[in-house]
């Protein structure tokens, strides 16, 4: 008995060899494989993270070392900075790694002491901080009101005058002080500046400096200053500072002759002086010598 048509041995069903559902299917699968090159760029995005990692726990092993853990400040320049104030800032950074400290942080700290002009901060390997600090420089004592002040060329208020500043040898000062718009007195930059050229211009005459008792420079661009035990205020302008002064000691026995109780002395007018006494019924208040 022959076979059917269509049909051949080894098959279910009689199913034909040119069946769709037993062919491989012509065209490639939607997977394909990935490139050698796409390998590559992966393995080497890999291996950068991974060398990453290992700079970072490196470095921060290294930052992080006892070696360089601060253990000391040295500060150099400091004069009136309190020892408290110094011990403050030196345990601020103190045990701390030398490449953690903010010293734009600690220069700030220092400079909160009106003591300090400027500072200079930097780090010294393995484990130290260099502070190198200049302070103002008072020249006068201001009054303010009731009040006295230690201030410096620029009219910067250092401190509350007292006891503990007896050893500074200053002139009090008034005068010095402008309203402000909140109704509080501040220190007038122009006038501090005045103050401290004319006694920068005794400090080669220092007789002339320790014979200056008091001064006023309320009057603009005059400085009025008493002497050590005369009563006269000499009026000396905004120049000329020693030689006025001079002037006024060469004609001071002068006037000691021919007048009584002198207000004033105004030597702000070259060879003419003006000078004025007080008052007295019948009298004139000013003359010439």
């Amino acid at each position: 008995m022959s076979e059917a048509p269509g049909r051949r041995r080894g098959l279910p069903g009689g199913a034909s060899m040119s069946d769709k559902r037993f062919k491989r299917p012509d065209r490639p699968g939607k997977y394909r494989r990935i490139s050698p090159r796409l390998w590559r760029i992966g393995g080497a995005m890999l291996f950068g993270g991974v060398l990453l990692a290992v700079v970072v726990l490196a470095s921060t092993r290294v930052v992080d070392a006892g070696i360089l853990a601060v253990d000391r400040v040295v500060m150099r320049g400091q004069v009136r900075l309190s020892p408290n104030a110094v011990k403050t800032l030196e345990d601020s950074v103190l045990g701390q790694s030398l490449l953690r400290v903010d010293l734009k942080q600690f220069q700030e700290r220092v400079l909160a002491s009106r003591w300090v002009a400027a500072v200079t901060v930097r780090r010294i390997f393995p484990s130290t901080i260099d502070v190198r600090i200049v302070e103002r420089d008072p020249v006068a004592i201001a009054r303010l009101g009731q009040l006295l002040y230690l201030v410096d060329g620029g009219g910067v208020i250092i401190d509350d005058y007292g006891p503990e500043y007896v050893d500074f040898d200053l002139p009090i000062v008034d005068g010095m002080a402008t309203p402000s718009v909140d109704g509080e007195s501040s220190i007038d930059p122009a006038r501090a500046q005045l103050v401290s050229r004319f006694l920068g211009t005794l400090a080669t005459r220092p007789e002339l400096r320790r014979s200056i008792s008091q001064i006023n420079v309320s009057r603009e661009a005059n400085v009025v200053v008493l002497l050590n035990d005369d009563l006269a205020l000499l009026y000396l302008g905004d120049d000329q500072f020693v030689e006025r002064l001079r002037t006024y000691l060469e004609i001071r026995p002068t006037l000691d002759d021919r007048m009584d109780d002198v207000e004033s002395v105004d030597l702000r007018f070259g060879q003419r002086v003006v000078v004025k006494n007080k008052k007295r019924p019948g009298e004139p208040a000013a003359g010439e010598v």
